[in-house]
């Protein structure tokens, strides 16, 4: 009974942010600098599918923020990507509190964020709802409010998903200029 009420609060702030996500400008975007990946522990995606979009966007290792979702809290895991932030229903409280790292997160402000998740979930998509990000990328059976770009492709087809994501966000990073 409390998540259900718990999840209830959650969702009446995530609607409310995504009325806003809307008049996010893309004007001044020439280039991506700055990357956040959002994706669930279950998928199990290798770190170097982003580590490859990074380097053709030629995003330094340290700028980039992976969020790792899972039911509990997870072990810290070691990789190139060194931001990692492990995220479980522990850090949102019951009235949509969030902790301090996720917070954190909040405040900074991404030029590539990818939620790299396929099911309408709640806490993946209340954090990308909080992210300010120019550009949103993710896939067609999340909720479409989070993303500015969709594939309507399978996540587990990372070299796919690797050779549209180039080919999209070149061609809008060409347009911005």
């Amino acid at each position: 009974m409390v998540r259900i009420l718990s999840d209830f609060f959650l969702r009446y702030k995530l609607n409310k942010k995504l009325k806003s996500l809307t008049s996010v400008s893309k004007k001044d975007l020439n280039t991506f600098k700055t990357m956040a990946v959002l994706i669930p522990q279950a998928y199990e995606i290798d770190e170097q599918l982003f580590l490859s979009l990074s380097k053709v966007f030629k995003i330094s290792n340290q700028n980039i923020t992976i969020v790792v979702f899972s039911q509990r809290k997870i072990e810290e895991q070691s990789g190139k990507i060194q931001r990692r932030i492990n995220c479980s229903d522990d850090a949102v409280g019951f009235w949509g509190n969030i902790n301090e790292e996720i917070a954190l997160l909040f405040q900074q402000e991404f030029d590539l964020l990818i939620n790299y998740f396929d099911k309408k979930t709640l806490l993946p998509s209340f954090v990308s709802a909080h992210c300010q990000a120019k550009v949103r990328l993710g896939f067609s059976n999340s909720n479409h409010a989070l993303n500015d770009l969709m594939f309507a492709i399978d996540p587990k087809e990372t070299k796919l998903f690797l050779s549209e994501s180039t080919r999209y966000l070149k061609t809008i990073l060409k347009k911005v200029k």
